[in-house]
């Protein structure tokens, strides 16, 4: 199995039976302390194994093989999984800051356990240990889709952190877990909001940052002193398949035969480079025109 594919399918499934195993015991602890705030972060624990489905489910779409009607292959779904699960952790963001501001206003003292704060501290603990690990895939393996999901794992850790912060002097800062609540779902919307504009740009396409630009073109230049200007360059990417599409200026009187063996050249060199698929477009140069 492809090295990326089973980082995906490893993460979706450890995700998921750590997060089963924590809600049920925070539950459970909810239940015999009658605490809502606990039974509530359970819930909470519980609804991140909906993004590692969706980390499973993207990987497992999006290596399937092409066919006819995606000669590209799927790659673009791990994308749409990246987009969900940012929009997820924005409403996660969202019901936080509500949550908190309600606190705040309702004045809500929590019921005072040290049992309960030493479920939080582990759970927080172990969920950030998961986001760490999650957030090294994704990084290692270049997938939004794990960063993604890292996100909603140390959400969690977070907000059983606030909660604990709650329980432990609620009854002298009764408004300190609400005032830590906005402040770090402030944060985590902004953390899916730039999660969402990069995987956005995934699907719609972009220009090579300016500084690979710069040396892709230089790269080109090389390989033919025919070749007098290089330009529309655009990256098109499926996760690990990307093409690229670019224009490259030759003399008029060139013969079509010596056009095609310079952009097969190209295409050639930068696939050697980068592993790109490139689709290079011919054009006269004129010495009047100029891009």
């Amino acid at each position: 199995m492809n090295g990326r594919k089973a980082a995906g399918y490893k993460e979706g499934i450890v995700s998921i039976l750590i997060n089963t195993i924590l809600f049920i015991i925070k539950y459970l602890v909810g239940i015999m302390f009658n605490s809502i705030a606990m039974i509530s972060e359970s819930v909470h624990t519980l609804s991140d194994s909906l993004t590692s489905i969706i980390v499973l489910i993207s990987f497992w779409l999006a290596y399937k093989p092409a066919d006819e009607e995606h000669p590209f292959g799927h790659g673009r779904v791990e994308s749409i999984g990246s987009i969900i699960i940012a929009i997820l952790l924005l409403i996660t963001a969202y019901e936080l800051i509500v949550e908190s501001i309600k606190k705040y206003l309702n004045h809500e003292l929590m019921i005072f356990s040290w049992s309960l704060v030493a479920i939080l501290i582990i759970s927080a603990i172990i969920k950030e240990i998961l986001a760490r690990w999650s957030l090294n895939l994704g990084t290692v393996y270049n997938s939004k889709t794990l960063v993604g999901d890292a996100w909603h794992h140390r959400t969690d850790a977070i907000a059983s952190i606030i909660v604990g912060i709650g329980i432990i002097f609620s009854n002298y800062y009764w408004w300190l877990d609400s005032v830590l609540g906005v402040c770090v779902s402030s944060f985590i919307g902004f953390i899916a909001i730039k999660l969402l504009i990069e995987t956005s740009k995934d699907i719609i396409g972009y220009k090579l940052p300016s500084k690979l630009e710069t040396e892709v073109k230089n790269i080109i230049s090389s390989i033919s002193k025919d070749i007098s200007d290089v330009h529309h360059i655009h990256a098109h990417k499926y996760e690990e398949h990307v093409e690229i599409t670019l224009h490259i200026r030759l003399p008029p009187n060139i013969s079509l035969s010596d056009a095609h063996k310079i952009a097969s050249k190209v295409e050639e060199e930068l696939k050697r480079l980068y592993g790109w698929n490139v689709t290079v477009h011919v054009e006269p140069y004129i010495e009047s025109e100029k891009d």
